[in-house]
């Protein structure tokens, strides 16, 4: 069972981080992954595309434009109802569902975010496809450090192709019967709704005890004592 502790109060933009930690665990570089509706960034759902695993995070379905590889067909045609603008890190750029840039503005030190915004290629655009950001889709909020932001970008010479997100009903919900128990059992059957330490490195430590009990107990109702002594090469 792969975790993570952090101080982020919400799951965004977590998938990426995690499906690379179980990818490297598993030896499967090409997972499919799935999570609830809080994971829902697009931005990250689109990293992790682009990663090469498979997403299906319950609720999505939306058109979002990526940087095309070479050889792979460019260009943006249609726009679903719920377009999504994403976030290009290593362009520092952001790209609309149209395939336009928006570029970084300014940093809103109250929010925490930079905003990037292309209000004159909003304007120009026949369809008026994204509902995500402010004003309609020409202004789009990144949330990052002060000290990460910055108006250096590179916008030019863009090859950009269109992608569809659309979780896989089954798949979501077989993750439900699937990913669900052992939080529960964990939080309920083994009291551990709460943490009786402070600070990063001793609540991972609390926790990577009580993930660990949990793992024996599973693989002894599994397995029975017996075979999972001789596996660990117990006499």
């Amino acid at each position: 069972m792969e975790f993570e502790v952090t101080n982020q109060c919400n799951d965004y933009n977590r998938i990426k981080p995690m499906a690379e930690k179980s990818a490297d665990a598993l030896g499967a570089p090409n997972l499919a992954l799935t999570a609830d509706a809080g994971y829902d960034s697009a931005g990250d759902i689109v990293a992790s595309m682009r990663a090469g695993f498979e997403v299906h995070v319950a609720g999505t379905d939306f058109d979002a434009c990526v940087l095309a590889e070479a050889g792979e067909p460019t260009g943006a045609i249609t726009s679903h109802k719920d377009g999504r603008c994403v976030y290009i890190p290593e362009r520092n750029i952001v790209l609309c569902p149209m395939g336009q840039v928006l570029y970084p503005g300014f940093y809103g030190k109250a929010q925490g975010r930079a905003v990037f915004y292309n209000s004159r290629a909003c304007a120009e655009c026949a369809s008026k496809c994204s509902k995500q950001g402010e004003d309609g889709g020409h202004r789009h909020p990144v949330r990052m450090a002060e000290g990460d932001f910055t108006k250096e970008c590179d916008g030019g010479n863009l090859a950009v192709r269109q992608v569809r997100v659309k979780a896989d009903k089954a798949k979501t919900g077989q993750r439900k019967s699937i990913v669900e128990h052992p939080f529960g059992t964990v939080k309920r059957a083994m009291d551990a709704r709460y943490c009786l330490t402070k600070g990063l490195r001793n609540v991972t430590g609390e926790f990577s005890l009580s993930f660990l009990a949990y793992n024996i107990k599973r693989a002894v109702n599994i397995l029975g004592g017996a075979r999972l002594a001789a596996a660990c090469g117990a006499k």
